[in-house]
This record gives C-alpha cells, structure tokens and sequence, in this order.
C-alpha cells in the first residue's frame, strides 16, 4: 500500500515529533529509530518521493540534534510521613 502525498507528509510530521522527543529523553537510540521510520516511509512510498523523504528526514534529524537538551525539571521531594522515619 503506497501513501498518498497529504499521508506522507503528516507521517514526516510525526517522525519530528518523536525525533524531538528521542532527542530529549533517548538520544542513544535516537539514530535508530530514525532510520527505521524513515525505511519504513521510503517502502510505503512511489519511488519519485524516497528523494524528498530522505532529505526531508536528514534535515529534520540534523536541526534536532543542534538543538539544546533542556534540563530535566526539578521533582518534588515526596516523603511520606517523614516524622515516622526520622524517628527510626
């Protein structure tokens, strides 16, 4: 089944999506994945798109990667009944 044009570019949308979060939270597979997704779309696809996606999805994962990893928020600090404990 290949992919109409308006479904191929909302899955390239997608895969922005989860290169951003890959790069936030797992960049260690980040590379991957990436390459999967895009095989994956470069299979559902006529051949004159593979050119565009692959471009598409290098562009994508080379701006992400420029990208800054923002810190990770402070957690809250959950003691459940600490006076019990301190005791002990």
């Amino acid at each position: 089944m290949l992919f109409p044009a308006e479904i191929l570019d909302a899955e390239i949308c997608k895969l922005r999506g989860l290169l951003q979060m890959l790069h936030e939270d797992q960049p260690d597979v980040m590379h991957d994945i990436f390459e999967f997704h895009v095989t994956s779309l470069i299979t559902h696809t006529a051949p004159e798109h593979h050119r565009r996606i692959r471009d598409a999805a290098h562009a994508m994962l080379t701006d992400i990667q420029r990208r800054p990893v923002r810190p990770d928020p402070p957690r809250s600090d959950i003691q459940l009944m600490p006076q019990v404990l301190a005791a002990a």
